[in-house]
């Protein structure tokens, strides 16, 4: 055990097991034996035997925890997290541990409490601050999914959207929203600041200064109001229900509140040395502007710093497909996909990839696993249809651009099932979807005429 020749140590801690029955430290030593070895699923009924004897063993506890994440299974490492965090509160590394298996089980509120935790003991923890501005961002996207569903024409709506399309430096498309919050909700606090930011970014100082002279001072606003309270600087208190729970106002300054949060945890992680969290943020914030070059850039620097880390593998390979860099992509497909055969992204990518580089024979065998994983990956429909009409095989493509249909945003899978429809004989359904094909390109058009419009900067009401 001590040399890391945990394979070896398996087979003599089953005998000394096996001569003194019952003995919890040995079952404890066999089980963690076999979850260093790699085998997890083994190891946990050890573990859960020296706890039904030993219910405080935090040895158990922490490698049964373990192993249950080994196995992806994070709301079974749940519980016995939390117990040995009543037992050790000032366990660290079972901290983090249980935040993170928080926040994959999507119990983001729990995730950033314990985050908190973490960052206010150790302010240098990278990960306690990269983990806590990720939960803060899923707070605001939980909230700002309830507030768009119960009303997605409202002036709050428009304001968060203006936020976002100003964070990706969409000005124009910022600009509009702002002004479409502006005309349903003159007075609500924040939009002649946004604005202002928006002038400022695309030349207009003096019409930003003249924005900015209307934007409310929070001096002005003392009552005990998630409003008052973000314009105090109080996010975290902003953050929580104070109109009626639920409302349009409160879920408003919730999604603002948990924002501005997740922008301060991410600032305190940037003042922090060079780490791999600093880097998967910086290629999350390019992934978001769509500088997908950018992205794969800075996940191969954490990768630096993480030589073989798997997530940080798969991350790149994501940014690689999104930037069309095929040519870098196929060969880290190929190593992942050695060690996850099954898994359907991974076949998906490079299936895509061999057909957007001419290779549709070779696509045909990686997208049909991608389906044989998830039958309902729409992506891999629409693209192992594609193959097969470039292949002539129109019979085998029908079925699945028919799948894949919904997906189609500028026209180019209604053209292919025209086409496929056709060469099979099916000629009135040809002839319909050829119709379809052309509403789509007539309807993009008009949109992308009304946005130009839409989208004009102009100077601010009133002048």
């Amino acid at each position: 055990m001590a040399e890391g020749r945990f394979e070896e140590a398996i087979p003599i801690y089953q005998k000394l097991a096996q001569a003194v029955p019952g003995n919890s430290g040995l079952i404890l030593n066999l089980g963690m034996a076999e979850q260093m070895g790699g085998h997890p699923q083994q190891a946990v009924p050890r573990f859960e035997a020296v706890l039904k004897v030993q219910p405080d063993s935090i040895p158990a506890l922490t490698s049964l925890a373990m192993a249950e994440l080994q196995l992806n299974q994070p709301q079974l490492a749940v519980a016995p997290l939390e117990k040995l965090l009543r037992v050790q509160p000032d366990d660290l590394n079972a901290r983090g541990m249980l935040a993170g298996a928080y926040l994959s089980l999507n119990r983001e509120a729990q995730a950033a409490a314990q985050y908190r935790k973490l960052t206010s003991a150790d302010a240098a923890d990278p990960k306690g601050w990269y983990g806590l501005g990720k939960a803060y961002e899923m707070l605001a996207t939980k909230t700002f999914t309830e507030l768009s569903k119960d009303d997605p024409q409202s002036a709050y709506v428009a304001a968060l959207l203006a936020d976002s399309r100003f964070q990706r430096k969409q000005y124009r498309s910022a600009f509009f929203f702002y002004r479409e919050a502006q005309r349903k909700l003159p007075n609500l606090p924040g939009l002649h600041a946004g604005l202002a930011r928006v002038y400022e970014a695309t030349g207009h100082p003096d019409w930003a200064s003249e924005e900015k002279e209307l934007e409310r001072s929070p001096g002005e606003c003392r009552a005990l109001t998630p409003e008052c309270r973000f314009l105090a600087g109080d996010w975290l208190g902003a953050a929580q229900p104070g109109a009626p729970s639920g409302s349009a106002e409160s879920l408003f300054w919730s999604t603002r509140a948990y924002n501005q949060l997740a922008l301060t945890a991410f600032d305190h992680l940037g003042q922090l040395p060079d780490s791999v969290e600093i880097h998967a943020l910086k290629a999350e914030i390019f992934h978001g502007h769509g500088q997908e070059a950018d992205a794969a850039r800075e996940w191969k620097t954490a990768l630096a710093l993480a030589p073989g880390d798997e997530r940080l593998e798969t991350e790149l390979a994501t940014s690689l497909f999104l930037a069309h860099n095929y040519d870098e992509l196929m060969p880290l497909l190929g190593k992942l996909l050695a060690r996850q055969s099954d898994a359907p992204d991974l076949n998906f990518m490079m299936g895509e990839s061999l057909w957007r580089t001419q290779q549709p024979g070779k696509a045909v065998p990686y997208l049909t696993a991608a389906l044989n994983a998830d039958p309902k990956l729409l992506p891999a429909h629409a693209a192992l249809g594609m193959v097969y009409a470039v292949l002539g095989q129109n019979a085998q493509a029908v079925p699945h651009l028919e799948k894949a249909i919904s997906l189609d945003d500028d026209g180019s899978l209604h053209y292919s099932l025209a086409r496929a429809y056709q060469a099979a004989g099916a000629t009135d359904q040809a002839k319909k979807t050829m119709q379809q094909y052309q509403a789509i390109k007539q309807k993009n058009q008009q949109i992308n005429d009304e946005l130009a419009k839409e989208a004009e900067i102009t100077a601010p009401e009133g002048r």
